[in-house]
């Protein structure tokens, strides 16, 4: 087990050393008898942190990711708004829900979800992935491979029918589709400035991606 802190606040959860905005490294994942569960662990990890962190587990490793930038927000929202225009009234989206299955460790916080809305009824923390129909990331400014590598493995996996990147740092856009054994078949890389056609089951959907600023 392990603990992974995004850029621009990368390192082990043995360094000694605070991060460069003063906060207290997160502690060790280390077996230890003060911990059931990775969740337990991933708990008392956000207990830790300062408001507005993330802590997932994804593939038995804690990903801690700092509080996002305005323009990442931006991004999310351009899509938000886009969605919620064009999305049946059975559908809603959310930004920042917890999914995951109950029985497993995994956990993600998505960007951005679409879900049934008679989920929003539901008092549970975490959303089964088996209900989630489109997944959003917008990669941070210094991110690692979470987005880009571990997360598509991880949606695939639990067989979320749609999983958008967008990645400021370039430009570029994924669009995975078509989760099959464990591993999207269907990859088709755009640029920020295309229109984002969106596959089953949100086969009626546009998303505009012109206007959305890249990082400095």
């Amino acid at each position: 087990m392990s603990v992974t802190m995004s850029e621009p606040d990368t390192r082990s959860a043995a360094d000694p050393e605070v991060d460069p905005e003063g906060h207290e490294p997160p502690p060790s994942t280390e077996a230890s008898p003060q911990y059931e569960s990775m969740r337990e662990l991933a708990e008392r990890v956000a207990e830790t942190l300062p408001e507005g962190y993330r802590v997932e587990i994804l593939g038995g490793s804690l990903i801690v990711s700092p509080t996002p930038t305005r323009k990442h927000n931006a991004a999310i929202r351009k899509i938000m708004l886009q969605l919620e225009q064009q999305l049946p009234e059975e559908l809603v989206s959310h930004q920042v829900t917890s999914i995951g299955h109950v029985d497993a460790e995994d956990s993600a916080i998505p960007d951005l979800v679409v879900y049934p809305a008679e989920a929003e009824d539901d008092d549970e923390w975490l959303t089964p992935p088996d209900i989630v129909e489109f997944a959003l990331e917008v990669v941070s400014k210094n991110n690692s491979t979470t987005d880009t590598d571990a997360k598509p493995r991880v949606y695939a996996g639990w067989n979320i029918p749609i999983y958008l990147i967008l990645d400021p740092r370039d430009g570029t856009i994924v669009l995975y589709a078509d989760p099959r054994e464990g591993e999207y078949r269907s990859v088709h890389r755009m640029k920020f400035g295309d229109v984002v056609k969106l596959p089953e089951p949100l086969n009626d959907i546009r998303l505009e991606t012109e206007g959305i600023a890249r990082y400095q």
